[in-house]
């Protein structure tokens, strides 16, 4: 029931985003092709036209991949809001599935969505370089692979990049669980619900804050940062050779952060379950 119920999540988010990623993707082309030739013939033509569409175009595709980020977080929080405490909800909580299930798919197609939305700004800039300066860019990615032939790079180096590439995908959990949790939490009042949901979110983001601050008055942070020292993590190039130092350490504090994302994700997950299961109120 789970991969229905995302179904109908991302055929939604598909159709709403499809066109958007399409048209960032484009900027980016014509904003390389812009940059690359035309930008120098418009400023030695002096044509005011020109030099306005050669400045023009980048400020679109900056302004697209704005929009897209803004575009995401409203609709995660529109998703979940009408899709289980709005009209929808009276629909989807006859559905054979339970409160968990309607939770967790909400979240993954909402991680998808971002994880997607983040690829399509990472292509398009890659798009640009490689039409603006594509000789710089294929050399960089010719010389790349006997850089890691030469590099000495402890055996971990690949855990280690899975490592935070899992602290990436927890992070966007934590944060997009945050934002259920608020929004629910703001549902608990009779009027004005939007508002009581953002008021939660910066409430739960206050605590988290006081959370931290009180885990580096009690020295913990100092000791991470000690271990961070001994450990004298670093990328160095000595004698023509890239050597990784301290990676073990510095997997061990990314592996530290992990369980603590794990946990929050966790308690904002059981939040959001216990309100929708008890707490329900479609009225």
């Amino acid at each position: 029931m789970l991969s229905k119920l995302m179904k109908y999540d991302l055929r939604s988010c598909f159709r709403r985003f499809g066109v958007l990623w399409i048209a960032t993707a484009a900027f980016a082309v014509l904003t390389g092709i812009m940059m690359h030739g035309v930008f120098e013939k418009a400023m030695e033509s002096g044509s005011f036209i020109l030099r306005f569409l050669t400045i023009l175009v980048p400020v679109i595709l900056i302004g697209l991949i704005i929009v897209t980020g803004v575009l995401t977080f409203v609709f995660i929080c529109e998703r979940f809001y009408k899709g289980l405490l709005g009209d929808e909800g009276y629909l989807m909580f006859t559905l054979p599935a339970s409160v968990s299930e309607h939770i967790a798919a909400k979240a993954l197609s909402a991680m998808i969505l971002t994880i997607i939305s983040s690829l399509v700004a990472l292509v398009s800039g890659l798009i640009f370089l490689l039409i603006y300066q594509p000789a710089e860019l294929m050399e960089g990615l010719r010389m790349l692979p006997q850089i890691l032939k030469e590099a000495d790079l402890p055996a971990s180096v690949p855990l280690f990049l899975l490592e935070i590439l899992v602290l990436i995908l927890f992070t966007v959990a934590k944060e997009t669980l945050k934002i259920y949790a608020s929004i629910a939490l703001g549902h608990l009042a009779k009027k004005h619900r939007v508002l009581w949901a953002i008021l939660a979110y910066f409430g739960i983001t206050t605590l988290e804050s006081l959370a931290r601050g009180l885990v580096i008055s009690n020295g913990l942070f100092s000791r991470l940062e000690a271990w961070a020292e001994e450990a004298d993590w670093g990328i160095i190039y000595t004698n023509g050779t890239w050597s990784v130092t301290g990676i073990g350490m510095l997997a061990g504090i990314i592996g530290l952060l992990i369980l603590v994302y794990l946990i929050m994700s966790a308690v904002y997950f059981i939040v959001t379950k216990v309100i929708l299961t008890r707490k329900l109120n479609l009225e």
